[in-house]
């Protein structure tokens, strides 16, 4: 609820890329008041814009500190974390206390831990947990073609062939994403990420992959089956275009609705620099491909 007619004060966990920023500005523009705490080694000197703090992983208890003491009530988790190395956390005392639950959760899986870290903020701490896309809707990817290229009958077919693959590993907690080109996966998205993925797909012999003069090929990337939305949609910007525009890639497919896009002017300009397409899958498609 809101504070004398106010908007709740949102704190925004920040780990690396350009989101944090994005999210803390669209908060201001709301009316919102918002603090920002930034992960070291992972959040962008950006953050410093804003009030803010910078916290080590692993300071629970200092995190769960400022954000009291910053009198926030809802959150936002975004931006990307290396998965942790238990022993190398030097956790607080209340990480420590939180260790044998962080355990359990990571046998979860990545959504496991997120899920279950939204649950423990919420349930014995009174804060919200809210999507990134509950602060600037605008991030969602919206249905159909955003880019002046769109995907040819031959690059439909790989959309479904990498979609129903990274469908297969969403629900296995294994990652986002896939790469298909003439009808045959050529990648999968691991604890890598996808950028990683990426470059392995551009190491492939271009009778394999795409090319600059012959592109051909897509990334699709979905949210898992079950997922976690509020902490964990899948996410592509201008950096995503640039790295399928090196690999020869035709172009990119995420979910409407389910997945968010880092300032899509600047993704569909990017998009038409590189002559890719970028398209979001409508929810019918998606259900089909599911059965």
């Amino acid at each position: 609820m809101e504070t004398e007619g106010k908007p709740r004060k949102l704190g925004i966990a920040a780990g690396s890329g350009p989101l944090p920023a994005m999210l803390a500005e669209a908060a201001l523009a709301a009316g919102r008041d918002v603090y920002v705490i930034g992960i070291e080694g992972a959040a962008e000197k950006e953050i410093e814009r804003f009030p803010h703090a910078w916290v080590r992983l692993g300071a629970m208890g200092e995190f769960l500190r400022l954000l009291k003491e910053n009198r926030c009530e809802d959150i936002v988790l975004i931006g990307g974390i290396k998965r942790p190395n238990l022993a190398s956390l030097f956790p607080d005392k209340t990480g420590r206390s939180l260790m044998p639950r962080v355990a359990r959760w990571l046998m979860q899986g990545d959504d496991g831990l997120l899920r279950g870290l939204a649950d423990y903020f919420e349930k014995e701490h009174g804060f919200r947990v809210i999507g990134a896309h509950e602060v600037a809707g605008g991030l969602l990817a919206p249905e159909g073609v955003l880019s002046k290229a769109a995907p040819s009958p031959e690059q439909e077919i790989d959309i479904d062939v990498a979609a129903r693959a990274a469908l297969a590993i969403g629900a296995l907690d294994i990652g986002q994403g896939a790469v298909a080109c003439r009808g045959v996966v050529l990648a999968l998205e691991a604890a890598e990420g996808t950028d990683r993925m990426l470059e392995r797909v551009s190491s492939l012999p271009q009778d394999v992959r795409g090319r600059e003069e012959a592109r051909a090929g897509v990334l699709v990337k979905l949210s898992k089956p079950g997922q976690e939305k509020r902490v964990d949609l899948p996410t592509v910007g201008v950096k995503t275009v640039e790295n399928v525009a090196a690999a020869g890639l035709a172009g990119i497919a995420v979910e409407a609705g389910g997945a968010l896009i880092v300032d899509g002017e600047a993704v569909a300009r990017a998009a038409n620099r590189a002559g890719i397409f970028v398209v979001g899958l409508a929810p019918d498609r998606l259900r089909k491909l599911r059965s």
